[in-house]
């Protein structure tokens, strides 16, 4: 697979909602995307992780360690169908962390590492 990296953070504080539902945990919040907002749920469950946004970008992503995982993605470039690796999840009160690596085809487009964490006010 040809590889295609570039190192870039991104940073929000954000207001998260916390729902627990059926055995999951739901995170709902709005990310902000240039002066776009962004609905988010991240979704939590026994053995594998779910993030959705909708807005100007449309995507679900799964992530299950170890799996890899297909998925769509919706932007005002066009529709991209992606495959997301999870090479690590680690859950516990105060942060949510996910390490996936993001292919388009047999092209890595690079890894990528989401955390949710929770600060004190």
């Amino acid at each position: 697979m040809a590889t295609s990296t570039e190192n870039k953070r991104f940073e929000q504080t954000l207001d998260v909602n916390v729902k627990t539902k059926k055995g999951s945990t739901y995170y709902l919040y709005t990310e902000a995307l240039d002066e776009h907002k962004l609905k988010c749920v991240l979704k939590v469950e026994e053995n594998r992780v779910k993030i959705r946004r909708r807005g100007v970008i449309n995507m679900n992503f799964t992530f299950v360690k170890d799996t890899l995982t297909d998925t769509f993605y919706e932007s005002l470039a066009g529709r991209h169908h992606f495959f997301v690796h999870t090479n690590d999840i680690q859950l516990n009160d105060n942060v949510i962390h996910i390490d996936y690596d993001l292919y388009e085809g047999d092209e890595k487009l690079g890894n990528y590492k989401y955390t949710l964490k929770k600060e004190e006010k």
